[in-house]
């Protein structure tokens, strides 16, 4: 980027920081919308978004974890994909294999997320058979989360699990959602479950650090008081007007920047390490609805926004690096690292004549400092985030940072990033589609 373009766009600058200033003291988004997210760092210890009964439920959540032997997630969007990030960062592909057991947590299994009857069944068969061949009674937590209380994926893999596991397990129910109004709130204030708000002024999108993330944590044993830490401190650091002097901003400039001056249509976010795969997929969300926007706030037609790419290094170093070395020069690479891994494994290594041993987690290191270097060799577009380790505290600065930077970039492109109402459309087309179905036409 030069200064020109960063001179030219002051206007817009001005703009992003009075944005999310406002947000910040009045709670009001671009068209007078209701937008809190700013208090979510400050959550435990404010009564805006969660009150004294639900910090009181978590502290006997808590304290029961390690009673319960199973955990189902049920939930879609952000609802799901914030707690698939934190699962996968603190728990891993292998805990359901014993990993939960040695540390007398439950095992965790996700639902809800996709229309798919074959995975659902699967999961159901497993518990099923878990069920019949455990000594005792399996006791098992279904954690439904949807704020409408009526979105069809999660509350269609409820209606499936409830009644089959009731029959043969102890199941309690947690429920999730609006405050006051739903489907989900009746039935839970009508068979007395355990229920927490999604508080009102924070979108799905927004909402792992809320009480869907901060509940889920309570029953895995993931220190969610740390990750809010994290994102208070975040909050503290991007506080600056200047650019220079607040990261989110600067990102959100330089990315607004790229979209808008050099022709950047699509962003591959690429951490490297498995606990932040679906990191990814999260971010994925945030910034599509977000910023995939068709008109700006004065009713314009631009059509802003990039196509995001979840990716993961080193292994799709060996799949898209190609393209993005060589296809069409449209894309920004978001590096995402961790310096201090928990692990360290040496192994043998030979380049060449040289031999000798290499710890595994500095190949991973070497591969994106080359990939970031390759890129730039051919002018190509890179940013790297570089985490000191994988811990609650930072990983709730790294989703609150990535959600102050869509808020920023919102105001520098001039739309609104609080709404999302091309998702509507083809809720509609479908939900007449299953009507009719239904009603025999």
């Amino acid at each position: 980027m030069q200064d020109q373009d960063i001179q030219k766009a002051m206007p817009s600058i001005r703009q992003a920081v009075n944005d999310v200033e406002t947000i910040r003291r009045d709670g009001k988004g671009p068209t007078g919308e209701l937008v809190l997210f700013p208090h979510l760092p400050y959550i435990l210890s404010e009564d805006l978004l969660m009150d004294e009964k639900e910090r009181q439920q978590l502290a006997k959540l808590e304290a029961s974890a390690t009673s319960i032997d199973v955990v189902v997630s049920i939930g879609i969007g952000g609802s799901y994909l914030g707690n698939k990030a934190l699962f996968d960062a603190f728990c891993g592909p292998y805990w359901n294999m014993g990993l939960a057991s040695e540390r007398q947590l439950p095992q965790v299994f996700f639902a809800g997320q996709n229309a798919d009857p074959e995975s659902l069944s699967a999961l159901t068969r497993y518990l099923e058979v878990k069920a019949k061949t455990t000594e005792k009674q399996l006791n098992i937590v279904l954690l439904v989360i949807s704020k409408s209380g009526s979105t069809i994926e999660p509350m269609s893999a409820f209606y499936a699990l409830y009644p089959r596991l009731s029959a043969i397990c102890h199941v309690e129910v947690i429920t999730i959602t609006d405050k006051q109004h739903g489907l989900l709130l009746s039935q839970s204030q009508e068979k007395h479950w355990m229920h927490f708000s999604v508080p009102e002024g924070i979108g799905g999108r927004f909402s792992v650090l809320s009480q869907v993330g901060i509940v889920f944590c309570a029953l895995c044993g993931i220190d969610y008081r740390e990750m809010i830490q994290g994102a208070k401190e975040c909050d503290q650091a991007c506080q600056g007007k200047d650019w220079k002097e607040n990261p989110a901003l600067a990102l959100a400039l330089f990315r607004y920047l790229a979209t808008v001056s050099r022709g950047v249509t699509a962003e591959v976010v690429m951490p490297y390490g498995d606990r932040l795969n679906s990191f990814g997929r999260w971010y994925a969300q945030l910034m599509a609805e977000s910023l995939g926007k068709a008109k700006n706030r004065q009713g314009k037609t631009i059509h802003y926004g990039r196509t995001l790419v979840p990716s993961l290094g080193t292994t799709d170093m060996h799949s898209m690096t190609q393209e993005h070395q060589e296809g069409p020069n449209n894309k920004l690479i978001q590096f995402i690292t961790v310096q201090n891994m928990d692990t360290s494994m040496p192994v043998h290594c030979q380049e060449g004549n040289v031999t000798g041993t290499v710890d595994i987690g500095r190949i991973m290191k070497t591969a994106q400092r080359a990939n970031a270097e390759a890129l730039a060799s051919e002018q190509r577009m890179s940013c790297h985030i570089a985490l000191p380790a994988v811990t609650p505290r930072t990983m709730g600065g790294l989703f609150y940072f990535f959600m102050l930077t869509v808020a920023y970039e919102g105001g520098l492109a001039g739309i609104n990033a609080f709404d999302q109402p091309g998702v509507e459309t083809y809720k509609k087309i479908m939900h007449s589609y299953l009507k009719g179905y239904m009603s025999g036409k």
